[in-house]
This record gives structure tokens, sequence and C-alpha cells, in this order.
């Protein structure tokens, strides 16, 4: 499709919005689900982050305990020279030994571009299940994988290729049988959604990381979008995209819909204090069991639940509405097993045990899995390998962690075979 422009007050030529239906997005989200990577493209069409900020983020940008990501950098398309001398006679980018001289992501400078984003709780989980599908991954790849801790990927670790990233956009939209479009529509999409849904316009300019000059043009050109049938349409994506809070009334067909914006600007927030840990529930019933049974697997450590105005929650964490939770956290028995070699394969006494169970929540992600067993080894900033087992069938557990133990101590003592020789961080489990 041939790109849409208009011509505003300054002279200059400008993309027209074009934003993807509530049922071309239905038909996106269901495609993405099949393939690798879904949540990348939950993310464009929610969020609205640039192709960049997406593919430069890492694990160490995803606050899983409060629900939000930090936008700090982008991804550089990568810019080839020759490997063989320029005796291939192919183009750069050809040639089979060809070499990457351009870094792989550059700092978002500016302090709009450099923001932190609320995330709707049902995006979060769909994260978590990604990290999960990563771990899996980084076991399968084994010594092929190269932990640069990206939250998209190739199968063996690398950060994805922008070039790569368009055409499987383009994949998609083939796949889905939607409009071909710019993938900057779908950008163009949740900057909608985010303005029919009454969100602010210092919240909104936040999230799409508009700069103050210019932020008050880019809102006009969506406004034109704003009318009633738009406002249903946003009220079917609101539901789409993350679950109506209760009491909210979405009608598709009668022609009226409440937003949830509205609806929810002057309730309450029940937060439960887990040990300094806040989570926001809407009900009560929720938070008060949580907080109930989180005591009870940490006896001794202090839990209780208070009440607090959702603008002030808001205030405080920022863009909160979508943070807060409307159903109870998933709960899991999970088996861990841990062990530390030093360089010649020696097991060094770390001083606790080597497996152990305890009780998890999903937002404690250092202690969660919902998948029976997972396992990684790691190498320590100095010369230790740690080996790291985790799951919720503790027979599997167990003979992982033999398994988990051997490729460290083979690790340890030929740390060449495994790409070892720069000193690394552990991989996340």
């Amino acid at each position: 499709m041939e790109a849409l422009h208009r011509r505003h007050a300054d002279g200059l030529e400008e993309d027209e919005v074009e934003p993807y239906s509530v049922e071309e997005v239905q038909r996106l989200l269901a495609e993405a689900g099949k393939h690798r990577n879904a949540a990348r493209w939950v993310i464009a069409l929610a969020l609205g982050l640039r192709q960049g900020e997406v593919l430069g983020m890492q694990w160490t940008d995803v606050d899983f305990e409060l629900g939000v990501i930090r936008v700090r950098r982008g991804r550089l398309r990568p810019r080839y020279e020759h490997g063989c001398g320029n005796r291939c006679g192919r183009k750069p980018g050809f040639c089979p030994q060809k070499i990457n001289v351009r870094r792989e992501t550059k700092s978002v400078k500016s302090r709009a571009g450099q923001r932190p984003i609320g995330v709707p709780d049902e995006l979060m989980a769909q994260l978590r299940r990604h990290k999960e599908e990563q771990g899996r991954e980084r076991a399968l790849a084994r010594d092929l994988w190269t932990e640069k801790g990206y939250v998209f990927t190739s199968p063996v670790g690398e950060p994805l290729n922008p070039n790569t990233d368009f055409h499987r956009w383009k994949d998609l939209l083939k796949a889905a049988e939607v409009r071909d479009g710019r993938l900057h529509d779908a950008r163009h999409t949740a900057a909608t959604v985010l303005l029919i849904l009454g969100i602010s316009d210092a919240v909104v300019d936040s999230i799409m990381g508009w700069e103050p000059g210019k932020s008050a043009r880019m809102r006009r050109r969506y406004q034109h979008m704003t009318g009633p049938v738009l406002q249903q349409t946003a009220a079917k994506i609101g539901a789409l995209l993350w679950a109506a809070p209760a009491g909210v009334v979405v009608e598709a067909d009668s022609g009226t819909a409440v937003s949830p914006g509205s609806a929810l600007a002057d309730s309450t927030v029940y937060l439960a204090d887990l040990g300094g840990r806040r989570l926001a529930f809407a009900s009560r019933d929720h938070a008060e069991r949580v907080v109930t049974q989180w005591g009870e697997d940490r006896p001794g450590r202090e839990a209780q639940v208070g009440e607090m105005a959702r603008e002030q929650w808001d205030d405080e964490v920022g863009a909160g509405i979508q943070l807060i939770r409307h159903e109870l956290p998933d709960r899991r028995l999970v088996h861990h097993a841990h062990a530390v070699f030093l360089a010649g394969g020696e097991r060094l006494n770390v001083g606790s045990p080597a497996q152990w169970s305890t009780w998890a929540w999903d937002f404690e992600p250092d202690l969660y899995t919902d998948l029976p067993v997972r396992w990684h080894t790691a190498r320590r900033p100095g010369q230790e390998i740690e080996a790291q087992v985790r799951g919720t069938d503790e027979d599997a557990v167990s003979s992982a962690y033999v398994e988990a133990c051997a490729q460290a101590v083979d690790r340890a003592r030929n740390p060449g075979t495994y790409g070892d020789g720069q000193r690394q961080g552990p991989s996340p489990l």
C-alpha cells in the first residue's frame, strides 16, 4: 500500500495516520501467537514502541515486579564489510564471511525517548511466558547460544535484524489476511487507542516518547479519529488487549461504551504490601488472599493490605491503570537445585543446600516457573561456573540437576568449547 501524506502549516509532509481496526488487530494477534517472539507484535500494537526500541530491549529493562518496561536503547541496522578481502564478488551484506562493523544498539539520549511504560497485566504475563520459552531455546542451543540479554532474539540468542523483523511483519499481515501496511501503522494503532480511551496527554506523550515541542502536533494528527464509532472500537480493543475490570460495561453492538479510563478514575486501589513489595489489586478480596497466603509462605515476613485512591496510585507509579491486577497471581511449589564449580571442575562449597523447594508466585521471577523443569549453566564474573535448575516436577528437577552439573564441570574445564573466552555474568534463568 502506498503511504498517504498530508501537508501541515509549516509546509512539511507527514505520514497519514492509518490505524488498524479491532478486527484486524484480533487476526494479527491470533496469527502472531503461532510463531516465535509473539510478544514482540503485542508490544507494537498495545504500547506503540518503535521497531528499534523493541528490538533493542533487554531483560534488565523489564521490571516484572512493578509491571514496567523502561525504554533505554534502540537497535541499529547492521553495516557489513567484506571478511573475504573482497574476493567473493558480492555486495558486503551477502559476503559469506561478512563482518558487522556497527554496534548493535545506541542509547536513547532524549528525555522523552528514555521513558518507563506501564504494561497491561496480560502483556506482562505473556512476557513471562516468552522468557520461559527463551529459556527452553537456550537449553536446546547449549554452547551455540550467545547470551546478550535481549528480550527478542534469534534461536541462538543474537538480537533480531531490523530488516528480518520487517519481513516477519509483512509475512504476519499476509498470514492473518490483513491489509498491507507499514510497521509504523502498529504504532499509529496504539497511539489512537490511548487517545480515544481518554488517557491524559502527559501519559500518552510519555508512552509514545513524543518530545514536548512536538507532542501537541502529534496528538492533533489523531483528533479526527476520536468520534463515537471509534470510542466503541477503543473499548473493544481495550477488552481485547487487557481485561476490562469488573463493573466496566462494554456494549459493542448497541453503539455505546463506557471508557475504562473514565469509569475507573475515582475508584480505590487495594495494595498488598509484601515485605516492601507492593502489588495493586482492583479487588480487596484478591489483595487479602494474597497477603494471607504470602504470609503463610514466608513466616516472619510482614504483609498487610492497604488502600489508595487510584489517582494517587497513577501519580506514584505512572500509567498505573495498566499496573492493577484483576485476578489472583499464579502460585506454585517450585523445586530448585544449584551448584558452583571452580575452573578445574572442583565443586565449590557455597554454604547453602544443593536442592530445596519453595512456594513461588508469578510476581517473583527469580523463584517462579510454570514449567516441569528448566536449567542452564553460566559463567560468573570470575572463573566459576554455576548450574541452576528449577521446575514444578521434583523428579525432573533432580534428573536435570545431574545433567546440568555434568555440563558445568565440562564447561569449567573447557571454557573455549562454550565460547567463554570473555568473562560475562550469568544469563537469566
